[in-house]
């Protein structure tokens, strides 16, 4: 027993002397941290005052079969931005495209090249009913105070279209010729399934376009170490996002006076399958740009949480089991269910004769839309329960490749206009949705990036109340899209 017992505690110490040497073997992930600043001249009041101006247009996207969209709001928007860029508009082509996106081509000096797709969407959610005096500021009031651009679109998304034409113009101004071809595709309806930005890539693929060098579309930002565990400051770029899945579920019952009830009404029945539901959550799976994002993150840690991400052979289960104790965390790691709407019985004592749910999956890759659907068959459990999928839906996006030359022009970039020391750039996977899966298929370098910082709060804020980007970090996102146009040329 003793010579056993050594020699466990020969292994243990083996096993500690090894994970201890892989953590100081394990090569830092390679970065452009040595990229020098460049100065990048930008007309600061006159950017604000644009995207403030751009705030007021109420393009609201509505849930389809609820309202249409206000065509005169995003008129009046065109006219303000041809009005604010006169370079983009006598120098670039300006298309509409399904009635209300706008696509605007800078042909480059070399056609031969892929080309780049730059995105951004022009719509924005309604305020939510009842919060409206919540607001410091009128959410369309386009109103600049304390340091803060508020209202709708300052986040999500006018503030992606309008940096993009900033930097545009100004390249314009001082004289820049892309190589490659750069397309502007801004869609009118991404908070509603996206039709104007599928409707953009259909008429770019008309005119040929085959597998562009870089696609940018809104996702992550720059943001507070803290919010991803790590010290300074991240800067999140959207390698993939997750796919997008509602699930009906249905029950009939027999109906009948609430006296003489069966042992299960519909809706207990139905109750039942959503227990079963959210007793038995899809499983945590750490790897793709989320593993990515962690191997990048894993230099600014503390030495514990380093060494456990250097041996993700030996703590891949724990770290994960630790991220998911935040819900923020756990959405990285899994297909995410969410009941969102229930409804079923007429009258107190009347036996319902049918009850529903709504139920919305977030499909993180590796699973799709016919392996969710049948685990939730199989978890619920009961042929009784009717599974039907409504609405929007999307497979999850492939998984860009983080070493390729869209993101280094992107982390280069970003780099050159905020020189903080220690500034990690990763990849990392977009929990919600965006119009960039739509050209996942065609470009390996299809990212989701805003290059404003912004603060621990933001996410509150997108769709929320009090939506506001910072005047500084709004410039920053100027300057980013000023040297991205430019360092396109290096591809």
């Amino acid at each position: 027993m003793k010579n056993f017992l050594l020699g466990l505690v020969g292994l243990v110490v083996l096993l500690a002397v090894f994970v201890a040497g892989n953590t100081a073997r394990v090569s830092r992930v390679a970065t452009l941290s040595t990229v020098a600043a460049v100065a990048v001249p930008v007309d600061s009041a006159g950017a604000i005052r644009r995207l403030a101006g751009a705030v007021t247009f109420e393009t609201i996207a509505y849930e389809e079969g609820t309202r249409a969209p206000d065509s005169a709001a995003f008129r009046a928007l065109h006219e303000h931005l041809r009005v604010s860029f006169p370079l983009v508009h006598q120098r670039l082509t300006r298309d509409i495209v399904a009635g209300l996106s706008l696509l605007y081509t800078w042909t480059g000096s070399d056609t031969t090249l892929a080309p780049v797709v730059l995105m951004g969407h022009l719509d924005v959610v309604p305020v939510i009913p009842g919060t409206e005096r919540e607001w410091t500021q009128p959410p369309f009031g386009g109103v600049v105070a304390d340091g803060f651009v508020w209202g709708r679109g300052t986040l999500d998304d006018k503030v992606s279209v309008l940096a993009a034409l900033e930097g545009a113009e100004q390249a314009l101004r001082a004289g820049f010729q892309p190589k490659r071809t750069i397309y502007f595709a801004f869609g009118h309806d991404e908070e509603v399934g996206g039709s104007g930005a599928r409707a953009l890539k259909a008429e770019l693929v008309r005119r040929g376009i085959k597998a562009p060098a870089l696609v940018l579309d809104e996702g992550g930002a720059i943001a507070p170490g803290a919010l991803v565990g790590t010290r300074g400051t991240v800067a999140l770029v959207g390698a993939s996002e997750k796919g997008f899945l509602t699930l009906q579920l249905t029950v009939r019952g027999t109906g009948g006076h609430s006296s003489a009830p069966p042992p299960h009404t519909a809706i207990g029945r139905l109750a039942m399958g959503i227990a079963r539901l959210e007793e038995s959550p899809f499983p945590l799976v750490l790897d793709g740009p989320t593993e990515a994002m962690l191997q990048h993150l894993r230099d600014g840690m503390p030495y514990g949480q380093r060494l456990a991400l250097s041996n993700l052979w030996l703590f891949r289960s724990m770290i994960a089991n630790g991220m998911a104790a935040k819900a923020s965390g756990a959405a990285m790691l899994r297909t995410t269910t969410a009941v969102t709407i229930v409804s079923g019985g007429v009258k107190a004592n009347v036996l319902p004769i049918e009850a529903k749910a709504i139920v919305n999956f977030r499909i993180r890759p590796g699973e799709s839309i016919a392996s969710v659907t049948e685990q939730v068959r199989h978890i619920i459990g009961d042929t009784g329960v009717v599974l039907e999928a409504v609405g929007f839906r999307t497979e999850p996006s492939k998984v860009s490749d983080a070493g390729g030359t869209g993101f280094a022009a992107i982390e280069r970039s970003l780099r050159e206009v905020y020189p903080e020391p220690g500034l990690i750039v990763t990849p990392y996977l977009v929990t919600g949705g965006t119009d960039a899966r739509i050209w996942s298929d065609l470009s390996t370098q299809t990212f989701r990036f805003l290059a404003a910082p912004v603060t621990a709060d933001a996410m509150s804020r997108v769709h929320g109340t009090n939506e506001r980007v910072e005047v500084g970090g709004y410039l920053t996102a100027v300057r980013f899209y000023e040297r991205l146009l430019r360092n396109t040329d290096g591809l």
